[in-house]
This record gives C-alpha cells, sequence and structure tokens, in this order.
C-alpha cells in the first residue's frame, strides 16, 4: 500500500525497542445529496463533500472511524469491526477499496524508553444503508477512553472538520499527533497542501525546547508573536478583514500561518548548539514529515540572498550537505513568508529586544561581522513591509 506520509515526532534515543500497533480506518464519503460516492486512491473530493467521522464531543475533534488490528486479524476484517464498534455502521466488505497507510512514530508514555510505533491503513468503503439511503445505525460498542471522550457518529464536511481539528481542546501528548495524523489525511483527500495545526507546531516546539533548552525558545516565541501581528495589520490596512475580525477569503497572508513559521524557524536547535547545521537540521525535520512550506523557512531565515556565503556562524556540515543547501537555496522561491521571518529573525532578540540595529550589533559582536549587503537588505525588509502594514514596523511589533 503506498505511504501516504510520515509523522515521526523524533523525541526518542535511536536505540530504544518500537511497539508497534497497526491499524485499521475508513473513508466513507457522501456527496451534498447523500449519495455515497465511488472512489480510487487517485481521486481528490471537494472540501464540501461530506465524510463519516468519529466526533469527540468532549474535546471537539474528528476522527476516521478505525482502530487496533489483533493479532493475527486481517487489516480489512479489523476495519469491518472497529466501524461497527465505534460508529454502529456496517461495511460493506466488497466495497473495501485501498487508499494509503501513514507512519507514526513518537515516545510513548505506557513503556519506558519505547516507541510507539503505528502504521494505520486506509481504505475508501461503503456502509449499509435502507431504500431511502439513510444510514443503518446500530448501537455502539466503546471502550472506556472513547466513551469518556464523547464518541459519537458525524456525517461532516471535509472542511468543517478540518477546521474543527485546528481548534480542537484536546492537549493529551498522544491525542494531539492523533488529530493531525487524521487531519493530514483529510487534507489530502481535498487536494489541500498539508499545513500543521498552531497546536500540533506548538507540540513541536516545546518537544524540542525541551531536548535542547536555550535562548533560541524564547527568540522563536517572539519571532512567531511579532509575524502574526505584522500579518494581521497587512490584513487589517488591505481591508482583508470582516467586521467581526474574521478573514476574508482569499487573503494575501494568514497571521496563524505566519505565527507557525515563526514558530518553528530555528527547530533545527532541537539538537543542539550547531551552526549551518540547524538550518540543515531543521529543514529536514519538517521536510521529511511533508511540511515543505515550513521546511523552507528552517533553510532561507538565515539567507537573505540565496548564498551560502552569507551565512553568519560557524559552517559545522559535511561537504555533501553543503552542496545540497547550495541547490536547494537556489531553487528556493521566496514568499512574503520567507521575507517576513528573515526580517524578525534579524529584528528580535532572546532577551525580547525588538531593535532591529540592536540586534544586529549583537550579532556582530559575538561573530565578529555582519555583512553590509546583509545589514542593508534587512532595512529593505524593514521597508517593504512598513508599506504593506501602513505603519511604522515598532509600532506594531
Amino acid at each position: 500500500m503506498e505511504t501516504l506520509f510520515t509523522l515521526d515526532i523524533k523525541d526518542y534515543d535511536e536505540d530504544w525497542p518500537h511497539s508497534k500497533r497497526p491499524s485499521s480506518r475508513a473513508i466513507i464519503l457522501f456527496d451534498s445529496e447523500g449519495n455515497q460516492l465511488d472512489y480510487s486512491a487517485s481521486t481528490t473530493f471537494s472540501p464540501d463533500d461530506r465524510i463519516v467521522l468519529v466526533h469527540s464531543t468532549k474535546f471537539d475533534y474528528y476522527k476516521f472511524p478505525g482502530g487496533g488490528i489483533k493479532d493475527k486479524e486481517k487489516n480489512e476484517d479489523a476495519l469491518v469491526r472497529e466501524v461497527q464498534e465505534e460508529v454502529g455502521l456496517k461495511v460493506i466488505p466488497e466495497s473495501i477499496t485501498e487508499y494509503g497507510v501513514t507512519k507514526r512514530l513518537q515516545c510513548t508514555k505506557l513503556f519506558a524508553n519505547t516507541v510507539f510505533d503505528q502504521d494505520s491503513f486506509y481504505y475508501f468503503c461503503k456502509v449499509e444503508c435502507n431504500e431511502n439511503l439513510d444510514l443503518l445505525i446500530s448501537p455502539q460498542n466503546l471502550d472506556p477512553y472513547e466513551a469518556e471522550a464523547g464518541f459519537e457518529l458525524s456525517l461532516v464536511s471535509i472542511k468543517d472538520a478540518i477546521r474543527a481539528n485546528k481548534l480542537s481542546l484536546d492537549e493529551d501528548y498522544f491525542s494531539i499527533v492523533m488529530i493531525e495524523r487524521d487531519t493530514r489525511v483529510l487534507q489530502k483527500l481535498a487536494g489541500l497542501e498539508p499545513e500543521p495545526s498552531r497546536r500540533f507546531a506548538k507540540f513541536i516546539f516545546d518537544q524540542s525546547v525541551k531536548m535542547n533548552p536555550g535562548p533560541w525558545g524564547q527568540h522563536s516565541l517572539l519571532v512567531a508573536e511579532c509575524a502574526e501581528k505584522i500579518a494581521v495589520q497587512i490584513l487589517r490596512h488591505n481591508g482583508e478583514l470582516n467586521e467581526d475580525g474574521t478573514i476574508k477569503e482569499n487573503s494575501s497572508i494568514s497571521p496563524e500561518k505566519a505565527y507557525i513559521m515563526g514558530l518553528l524557524h530555528d527547530v533545527g536547535r532541537r539538537y543542539g548548539v550547531s551552526g549551518l547545521k540547524h538550518v540543515w537540521d531543521g529543514y529536514n525535520y519538517l521536510n521529511d514529515m511533508g511540511y515543505k512550506d515550513l521546511a523552507q523557512i528552517c533553510l532561507t531565515h538565515s539567507f537573505q540572498f540565496p548564498e551560502l556565503s552569507f551565512y553568519i556562524g560557524e559552517k559545522d556540515v559535511e561537504a555533501p550537505q553543503l552542496e545540497e543547501l547550495k541547490t536547494l537555496l537556489h531553487n528556493a522561491v521566496y514568499t512574503d513568508y520567507d521575507f517576513l521571518i528573515q526580517l524578525l529573525d534579524a529584528t528580535c532578540s532572546a532577551d525580547g529586544t525588538k531593535n532591529m540595529e540592536a540586534r544586529m550589533n549583537d550579532v556582530k559582536r559575538r561573530y565578529g561581522s555582519y555583512p553590509l549587503v546583509k545589514w542593508a537588505r534587512n532595512f529593505e525588509l524593514k521597508t517593504l513591509f512598513e508599506q504593506k502594514m501602513g505603519l511604522p514596523l515598532y509600532d506594531v511589533i
């Protein structure tokens, strides 16, 4: 089965044993008129199409019906059993069609120094309905934790499920990754680019700071907060906010995306104190999870110009990695998000200072130099965003 993506939190040591728990999960889709949809693994659906999901009424998130595959149980048999138990629907066995598998790895709290390693197999399928196309629903058979979470059958649009998941109240270490996984599958079904929720980004950030505490964490938080403020002001200046403060469709910039990019631009520092290596590590960490826009920010935040010679600090990577970084920079297409994080990376210090000259002089003092062309480019970026905001930078941040 095709691998859809991998969510590897990398919060464990490589020599830890793995606790494997594969699962089967059902994709049951309907159009707006209540007809069950035909599908194949290559099909892209409308965000308005409706999908059968499990709704946690306690934490307000949606997950695909399904669960763990028992020892010696076939994937398809587990799918039928779990769908009946969780949502009371009867899968039509001959309708089961492969979609893809997701991989999830993270430290488990159940056993000391152990990796939770789960392959989740997603299948398209249809369920039994009556002659009026109404779902035939039987009683659920929930585990205690499922009952505690308030699991209920829900027929919801893909876009509404994604929206709810991004705002879910569940802060459990395990649930955050599970919700992100199913949200990613929903995004893929609708042909949407994968974008992590704010909660999942904060989860990754918090785990990274625990691995390598240091001033980079406070610096990243400050960059994130300032990026969000600037994005909101750009929307306000452009008339892209509704009267109730919500963002109009097709807006020029997303405050949440700006915040997440600011928060994770230095995530490569999770592996320790380093120079250019943190750029390499951050890019690969997020790229491996499929977050390509975020990975690019890890790459470009240190390069106002796409040339390695402009890096300030130790070039502590091997020759092959240097060559790959050169290629990645050469091929990178910078957007306003790249420029915004570059500006704020050059403005926000870990101690809370939000003055660009002070920040650049501090870098110059610590590293012995600061290229004039890079210095000048930072002021160009400051002017660029002041024009976009219609206000001076320091009045906003």
